[in-house]
């Protein structure tokens, strides 16, 4: 059975931290847009869910990076990376979201 390196486990633990910061980011974003009443309710609803939804995603991500410590395996690799690309889709959809808003006149 193959194994992870280390440097790609280390590089892995850093790609997981940063998703988990990054869709707290979103989730705030959606929550700071709750104040604005030129914004669709439905649609502030949807980039803060989007960003939950990172987080989520983010979270598993972030506990099979440290499982690779324990388990090197390419399945546990795998699986983190499956989640790694969730997190990427919900933030596409997220940014899709906020590119409908419009700007100001």
């Amino acid at each position: 059975m193959h194994k992870v390196s280390k440097q790609t486990i280390k590089a892995t633990q850093k790609h997981a931290q940063k998703a988990i910061e990054h869709s707290k980011e979103i989730q705030e974003l959606g929550k700071s847009l709750e104040t604005d009443d030129q914004i669709d309710p439905e649609q502030k609803e949807r980039i803060e869910a989007y960003g939950k939804t990172m987080h989520e995603h983010a979270q598993k991500f972030q506990d099979l990076a440290h499982r690779l410590i324990e388990d090197p395996s390419t399945d546990v690799y795998s699986e983190a990376v499956e989640e790694h690309t969730k997190v990427n889709q919900a933030h596409i959809e997220a940014i899709k979201e906020l590119q409908k808003i419009e700007p100001p006149a």
